[in-house]
């Protein structure tokens, strides 16, 4: 009764109620609803059974490849493979750590907005500060538990061997010790970063680019995923004691690991000395940030309407005075009034919002990830022309990676749109929706997603289409996967009734299985039908030119079918389970 009592004690505190604030925040990003909230929850646990799962499956694989290992004559080719796998579990779980971390790094630090409510409490801002940094590592750590947790059977089938140095249990312990210290330093990195940002450019008109360059880490790291499985193969590079891998962060807490075990080479003792002095630095810039943060707080962060204005207020309003006073009861003023309101506030509420930035280009940087990572497995970068063995192969990717960029960009956006900004302001829009003028807010959503989900795969596909089949056939392929993208875009605007940002947001409200299964087969069904029509494109002018004009006319049908229902169509303003009875409103 005692511990309950203890807890219960600190829980009343203030500090302990605002570390629980801070921590369910995390889990609602400031933008679900409760019950988003809940359904986010629920996805997480899935996600969790569905991860630990994953790391029994490995496990059972490493086990067969280390009873192989442990059957040779000699001990160096398990030795050898022991660092390669040993290098890969740390460079992987840091990985996902930090993409963790940047996910929630609007919570990292107490904002503007934490000080503005909690300002005027009887509560004394150390207690802010240590709360909010409870609830990171809180957060982090159950994360990091669970990861751990997951891939303990994996290391646990690697140590079991006749030529392993140790025990198992003593392997797995260190192992534990080594990669947490690696999730510690990717916490520790990722805030430095953020804190560094934050002080930097919080009174400057840059502050909008903190936002942008927490996606473009976002998307470097998400782009990285494909390369870290390829890091089993650097055992021989570790063991050789290559120079370059002191510039590895993961190489640093292998050589940490190796050094708790009781190693003595000194190529693995300085590689732990490098992982301690990391963790010491970054523990040194992060608590400079909070200290700083803690005494100047009113004049780093408290901005000035002055500071907070955007640069182009100004032509905003005088363009908002020029629409107002050219006719307001001119109907076609009005629509395109209400198509110029929705385009400017999507397209700046995606420049400003790190949220919804991370997603769409976080997203985008897995079809980046995967077309690179497939382009350079068959020699896109050290290509000899007819030469090469996989020129086929590689023209065929060549002409697949538009396709794969469009459909990961489109999933990108459509989701990026659907989470809500601050869901309680949509009273406005509610207010403001009319049968005149929905179809023009609509079109508005449509020009955001053309551009996304093919304007951007079409710049990004060129070079690779113009390097590997020429510039004449990559002439030709680019108007038919422009013509493709027009028809794709009704794909993703499929039974989309919502102003991008506006309506609340259920995660998880199907099953993975159920959505991941269609999708992926949806995929691979486009990519083929598409590089199909590009290929009988490429091979007859005349199929060229049936392709496209069919192309177009599907293209114009759909467009105006889609119009046409969204004129009919209310808006959705709250979102609903795909189980939920359907109101007629009769």
């Amino acid at each position: 009764m005692r511990a309950p009592a203890v807890w219960r004690r600190i829980s009343e505190r203030p500090e302990g109620r605002l570390t629980s604030h801070f921590f369910g925040a995390m889990f609602d990003f400031g933008i679900l609803t409760p019950a988003g909230a809940d359904s986010f929850v629920h996805l997480s646990l899935g996600a969790i059974g569905a991860l630990i799962a994953l790391g029994l499956r490995f496990a059972l694989a490493y086990a067969g490849k280390y009873a192989a290992l442990s059957s040779a004559r000699s001990p160096e080719p398990y030795r050898v493979a022991l660092l390669g796998d040993d290098l890969f579990l740390i460079a992987f779980v840091m990985l996902l750590i930090a993409l963790a971390t940047l996910v929630v790094s609007q919570s990292l630090f107490p904002d503007e907005r934490d000080f503005r409510i909690l300002g005027p409490l009887p509560v004394r801002r150390i207690v802010i500060f240590r709360a909010k940094l409870a609830a990171l590592f809180l957060f982090m750590g159950m994360f990091a538990a669970v990861l751990h947790l997951s891939l303990t059977p994996l290391v646990l089938s690697m140590s079991v061997s006749p030529f392993s140095e140790s025990t198992a249990l003593t392997r797995v312990t260190v192992w534990m010790i080594a990669s947490v210290s690696a999730s510690v330093f990717s916490v520790l990195a990722v805030t430095a970063v953020v804190g560094v940002l934050t002080l930097v450019l919080s009174r400057t008109r840059l502050y909008s680019l903190t936002a942008l360059i927490k996606s473009l880490v976002f998307a470097l790291l998400v782009v990285g995923i494909p390369f870290v499985f390829r890091v089993p193969g650097l055992g021989s590079a570790m063991a050789h004691a290559r120079p370059w891998l002191t510039f590895v962060p993961p190489a640093w807490f292998v050589g940490l690991e190796r050094a708790l075990l009781g190693s003595s080479d000194p190529w693995l003792r300085h590689l732990a000395a490098l992982a301690l002095t990391a963790l010491a630095t970054g523990a040194l810039i992060v608590a400079v940030a909070y200290v700083l943060l803690f005494r100047h707080f009113e004049h780093l962060l408290l901005r000035p309407p002055s500071i907070s204005a955007p640069w182009v207020i100004g032509h905003s309003a005088q363009r908002r005075t020029n629409v107002t006073s050219g006719g307001a009861a001119d109907p076609h003023s009005v629509e395109r009034s209400a198509f110029r309101a929705v385009y400017r506030f999507t397209s700046t509420t995606l420049r400003r919002s790190e949220l919804h930035q991370g997603v769409l280009v976080g997203l985008l940087a897995c079809g980046v990830a995967l077309t690179s990572s497939r382009l350079v497995g068959a020699g896109w970068l050290d290509r000899t022309g007819s030469a090469n063995p996989h020129a086929a192969f590689l023209e065929y990717l060549a002409m697949w990676t538009p396709f794969a960029l469009m459909f990961i960009s489109g999933l990108s956006v459509r989701a990026a749109i659907a989470l809500p900004m601050t869901h309680r302001a949509n009273w406005i829009f509610r207010l403001t929706e009319t049968d005149a003028t929905r179809s023009e807010q609509m079109r508005a959503v449509e020009r955001i997603v053309a551009g996304y989900a093919v304007g951007l795969p079409l710049v990004a596909a060129l070079p690779v289409l113009w390097s590997v089949i020429g510039w004449k056939h990559a002439a030709i392929a680019m108007p038919i996967v422009a013509f493709v993208g027009g028809v794709f875009v009704h794909a993703v605007l499929l039974e989309w009734r919502r102003i991008p940002f506006t309506c609340s947001y259920m995660p998880g409200k199907r099953l993975v299985v159920y959505t991941v299964v269609p999708g992926v087969a949806a995929f691979v069904l486009f990519a083929a039908v598409s590089v199909r029509l590009v290929r009988a494109a490429l091979y007859a002018t005349e199929a060229a030119i049936v392709i496209a004009i069919g192309l177009l006319v599907i293209a114009a049908i759909l467009r105006r079918r889609r119009l046409a229902e969204w004129k009919e169509t209310p808006l959705l303003f709250e979102d609903e389970l795909p189980d939920q009875p359907v109101q007629l409103g009769l």
